[in-house]
């Protein structure tokens, strides 16, 4: 490969990305098309520490599991074969955990000329959405415990679930509900999650 090509990419487009991506609570990782990581970002480096799906061996991005490292390498055939830029692969790697988003990581070939290299845009959509509703508390002025009752029936958890893991009763989680269907002007669990992926 062409190292001023390289060298372009990976310190002026990386740097300035990874940084934005960052503060996003987004992860980016610049890899080659065997799985060695040429660039990742903060964000990336503490979910693949965190997260059981992914790791790091010699400084390369493989998952543990088997399925998910063929998914992945079918994604990266596919984005190279169509040898169109604008063009991108998505996975969705779910978690084993119950009621935990799962993250979704979008694959875009970058370079073709020298090698071909892959961008990696990953979303945990649990963080996502913790950050999402904390956008929604502001916007509906909603009281601290609105917040968490609110992120709790935005998810797929059954109600007496809700309780039972916020420790409160049925009734007093029914109240927070009433009340913040009042402030987000909805009536039902259907109508939040429609408005929510409108607003945020």
């Amino acid at each position: 490969m062409n190292n001023n090509i390289a060298h372009i990419v990976d310190r002026t487009f990386c740097e300035q990305l990874a940084s934005s991506l960052d503060r996003l609570q987004k992860g980016v990782v610049m890899i080659q098309a065997n799985g060695h990581i040429l660039r990742c970002n903060e964000f990336s480096k503490r979910l693949i520490a965190r997260v059981a799906h992914f790791k790091i061996t010699n400084n390369k991005l493989e998952f543990t599991d088997p399925a998910h490292q063929r998914e992945f390498q079918n994604a990266q055939n596919l984005a190279t074969a169509t040898i169109d830029l604008d063009v991108q692969q998505e996975l969705i790697i779910r978690r084993d955990e119950a009621f935990l988003r799962p993250i979704h990581i979008n694959i875009r070939l970058i370079d073709t000329e020298f090698e071909d290299l892959f961008l990696l845009f990953i979303t945990d959509l649990e963080t996502q959405q913790h950050i999402d509703i904390q956008k929604a508390t502001a916007l509906f002025r909603l009281t601290d415990k609105e917040a968490v009752v609110l992120e709790q029936l935005s998810g797929t958890k059954t109600e007496p679930n809700i309780a039972a893991d916020l420790d409160i009763t049925k009734n007093t989680l029914r109240t927070h509900r009433k009340n913040i269907y009042a402030k987000l002007n909805v009536s039902s669990r259907v109508e939040l999650a429609m408005l929510l992926s409108i607003i945020i």
